[in-house]
């Protein structure tokens, strides 16, 4: 009775083994890997063009998991194990996974010395395309670079002169278009830069869960958010203050560049940088950095419908005839505070003061010869009560009634504190007499509006206690 039921025991046993053993064979024999690697030998078979390389190819070994080990990077990757033609070149116009490396690419990056994912990324430790790739993994950091913005990981070793020679023009481009562009103006990137934006230092290494999705068109991924915030910055972030008017070429060139901007450091015997792109050093070029994203040349002043404000013309003429370097460079240090104009000194935006210097002396070049004579502001007595009458009928339609603008308003905020405690009465007041021309702001003087310097006065008192009074 008790060996009939441990023989039948043993045969459930028996049984089951088999089936496990029988369902892990077919699992392995059906695995992606294994059966891509079976095609290949196949598409080798039938494309030889001698008996000598149809048993070469007949001879090649499947069914392995092939695996490069990089010590250097802490990586396995496992990539060649469906990608089996990439040093191949009978596989010149083969079809992925099988298709040779484009181009000569791996002459210089042996697999066994770099693997794929070191310039791809992706997993490599991974067996099947979904999870290699990151594709449909939302949850997933670094899936694998897409073809158009592959020359983002170039930069991570090599320098923008030699990938300009070697004709990696979409990432030589796209940093060009981060200095054009005048994105640092907005952005800290090493400490240098503007403060409206977030710091873009490592920007490209951030969690997936960094990235607002939910106005994302097509896959969720990092690319796409920052290639379709380029294109419309509020279709993707509702409000986003980001200014940018690029071709779709050139999104994708500085979409290119933003995936440079990884904290990772390549193991130095990968790292071929000679040198980094050379600093702007001159006034034109700082300008353009730090500067033109908001200003553009300078000379006219702008409403900005992004922004909700205008954004004065501080290379106009009539406004360097009226403001000395010194005053310029209290409004570029310390900004003007209700506004996106953020403090531009050392300690604030990382420049160093000869290079403030530099973006000072360029803006004032266009200061004409003949600057405006003095107002004599304090030897006028001054009537608050009087000056807001005045303020009210001349002054309210730009300026608003509590003195901010914005809006629709054309004028600039009287409220923030460079215009109240660090730019003297006598340069506002000299403003408001000779107004500025190529900005909507008019002449209120006698040969202007016809206000006369006690007026004139009077409404300066005024607007210097606005920073007093409490916004309804």
């Amino acid at each position: 009775m008790h060996s009939r039921f441990y023989l039948s025991l043993m045969l459930i046993s028996a049984l089951v083994i088999f089936a496990y053993t029988g369902l892990g064979v077919k699992r392995e024999l059906s695995n992606e890997w294994h059966q891509h690697q079976s095609q290949y030998k196949e598409i080798l078979v039938k494309n030889a063009k001698s008996e000598i390389d149809r048993k070469r190819a007949a001879g090649i070994e499947t069914g392995a998991i092939r695996q490069v080990f990089l010590p250097s990077l802490n990586k396995a990757d496992r990539c060649m194990s469906c990608h089996m033609g990439l040093e191949n070149p009978l596989m010149a116009d083969g079809e992925l996974p099988y298709k040779q490396h484009s181009g000569n690419f791996l002459h210089t990056h042996n697999v066994a010395k770099f693997g794929c994912t070191v310039c791809h990324f992706g997993q490599g430790r991974a067996t099947n395309m979904k999870e290699a790739h990151g594709l449909g993994h939302t949850f997933w950091d670094y899936p694998i670079i897409p073809h158009e913005y592959i020359q983002s990981s170039c930069a991570l070793c090599h320098d923008y002169k030699m990938l300009e020679a070697e004709g990696m023009h979409t990432v030589v481009k796209g940093e060009r278009l981060f200095r054009e562009k005048g994105c640092l103006g907005c952005h800290k990137l090493n400490g240098v830069g503007g403060d409206v934006g977030a710091a873009l230092d490592g920007v490209a290494s951030r969690p997936l869960l960094y990235f607002p999705m939910a106005n994302v068109i097509g896959d969720r991924t990092a690319y796409n958010w920052v290639k379709q915030h380029f294109d419309d910055p509020r279709a993707i972030v509702d409000n986003s203050e980001m200014k940018v008017s690029l071709t779709d070429e050139e999104a994708e060139q500085l979409t290119t560049h933003i995936f440079t901007l990884r904290k990772e450091e390549m193991p130095s015997n990968y790292k071929l940088i000679k040198n980094i792109v050379a600093k702007a050093t001159d006034g034109a070029s700082l300008f353009t950095m730090y500067c033109s994203g908001c200003h553009g040349t300078g000379k006219q002043s702008i409403y900005d419908e992004v922004l909700n404000r205008t954004i004065p013309a501080i290379a106009n003429p009539a406004f360097l005839r009226l403001i000395d370097d010194f005053s310029l460079k209290t409004i570029v240090d310390e900004g003007r505070g209700g506004t996106q104009m953020t403090a531009w000194k050392n300690t604030a935006s990382g420049l160093k003061k000869a290079e403030l210097e530099q973006i000072i002396d360029y803006v004032a070049q266009s200061r004409p010869s003949q600057i405006a004579g003095p107002f004599d502001y304090d030897a006028n007595n001054r009537d608050v009560a009087r000056g807001k009458s005045v303020y009210e009928q001349r002054c309210n339609f730009c300026h608003g009634d509590d003195g901010k603008g914005g809006g629709r308003k054309l004028g600039i905020n009287l409220r923030n504190p460079t215009v109240q405690n660090l730019l003297k009465p006598e340069l506002l007041a000299r403003t408001v007499l000779d107004g500025r021309k190529g900005t909507p702001m008019p002449s209120f003087g006698p040969e202007g509006e016809g206000l006369s310097n006690p007026e004139i006065a009077d409404v300066i008192a005024y607007v210097k206690t606005l920073s007093k009074k409490k916004t309804q």
